[in-house]
């Protein structure tokens, strides 16, 4: 029976993993410690991130970096007594004091049992000492004098070369031997439980981590699309609705196409008066002459009808003050006011017109003083704040304004240089 005792332990070390053959030192158990109290502060103060940073060993290295908060909430934490036994512990018991058994000692913040898996994981990453028993096993003892191979030993009675004879196994023995056996395997597969539950939360991690780079990239897509419906970055800051240059291009085109119309229906009306009033001046001739028994003299040939002469279009000029932020020109004027007049317009119909800056001293004076006032809303060019050294406005090509609603307003702006 001893020599089956001596084979179950030979089995026992190759079986069991190499977590088993650890025992704790005190200096480990300090650095298990250490890690448990900064991961339990970290989770009872949610404004202790800075405990991430922190990498030390020893309980005194880490209160040197503890702020008043965590000064604090470490008493409970110091307040727990360490267990005296620890130096027969092997890195198993280690872990799971610390992991579990020590959160749930009396008087500890409940919020720092979330910890738990945090200290697991950094005291399954240490390495700890080989056990004190293993060296206070006493020596091998010296070899006997060597027997015949196979030959039973005089104490044991069975050979040396590790084998048994059929008839010295008893069933008893075989038992017991499968009995043991079944305890190591458990042991091993203990040993491994908790790593499938720490790769299930690493994946967790991953997954999140995945779902929140794509949302970022989403947003910036977002943004950059809505960046593209608006490439000049403009903004509208007026109260009504602003229309779009082509919804005021139609609005104009359609304005010309019914005063023509109508000049169209005025320009028949007046032929038809014209025909009339001939016939009539042809009868009453007549008459007058069968009264007079005068014969008449022979009808004229008729005159071809002289064709329509379209109506000469009289150039309007209006002088307009500054436009506002909407384009609107606040004033229109008959003529120059000094200290309001900035724009000349010129308009055939009084629908649509040109306009441009005046070329007037007092006028290119008023509108130098403050640019962004009198002339970014209706003029365009480069650098129009820089007003150094400036002495005119010259106008590279004429704007182009609306009349709507009862007020003139920017369809196109001026392009005007600083001389």
């Amino acid at each position: 029976m001893r020599y089956i005792k001596t084979m179950m332990l030979a089995l026992t070390a190759l079986v069991l993993p190499a977590q088993s053959l650890l025992a704790v030192t005190d200096k480990e158990m300090e650095e298990a410690r250490t890690y448990t109290a900064k991961s339990y502060l970290r989770y009872v103060n949610n404004g202790s991130g800075y405990l991430d940073e922190v990498n030390v060993k020893t309980m005194s290295e880490l209160n040197s970096k503890l702020k008043a908060k965590e000064k604090e909430n470490i008493a409970a934490f110091n307040a727990v007594k360490v267990p005296q036994d620890y130096a027969a512990w092997d890195k198993k018991q280690l872990v799971e004091y610390w992991a579990a058994t020590f959160f749930t000692s009396p008087g500890l913040d409940p919020n720092g049992k979330g910890a738990r898996q945090r200290v697991r994981k950094y005291i399954e990453e240490m390495t700890v000492a080989s056990p004190k028993s293993a060296a206070a096993q006493p020596a091998e003892t010296p070899a006997e004098p060597e027997a015949p191979r196979n030959a039973p030993t005089a104490e044991t009675g069975i050979p040396e070369d590790g084998q048994l004879a059929p008839d010295d196994v008893t069933p008893q023995d075989q038992a017991d031997i499968l009995a043991d056996q079944k305890d190591i395997e458990k042991a091993a597969e203990e040993s491994r439980e908790d790593r499938p539950e720490e790769q299930n939360r690493t994946w967790v991690y991953v997954l999140v981590l995945a779902i929140l780079i794509g949302v970022v990239i989403w947003l910036v897509i977002y943004a950059a699309n809505l960046m593209k419906r608006q490439p000049d970055g403009r903004r509208d800051d007026d109260d009504e609705p602003s229309t779009s240059e082509n919804e005021l291009r139609e609005q104009t085109r359609k304005a010309i196409a019914a005063k023509n119309q109508e000049l169209e229906q005025m320009r028949r009306a007046l032929e038809e008066a014209e025909r009339r009033a001939a016939a009539l001046a042809a009868e009453l001739e007549a008459e007058r002459r069968a009264h007079r028994h005068i014969e008449p003299e022979p009808k004229p040939e008729p005159k071809p009808e002289p064709k329509p002469v379209p109506k000469q279009q009289l150039l309007k000029v209006i002088y307009l003050g500054r436009a506002n932020k909407r384009g609107i020109f606040v004033r229109a004027d008959r003529r120059i006011t000094e200290g309001s007049t900035i724009y000349r317009l010129d308009t055939n119909d009084g629908l649509v017109g040109t306009f441009h800056v005046v070329d007037e001293p007092e006028v290119v004076d008023l509108a130098l003083t403050d640019p962004a006032e009198f002339l970014a809303n209706g003029c365009a060019g480069e650098d129009l704040l820089d007003t150094a050294g400036v002495t005119r406005i010259t106008t590279q090509s004429a704007g182009t304004a609306i009349f709507e609603n009862g007020y003139w307003k920017v369809l196109r702006k001026s392009r005007i240089r600083y001389e």
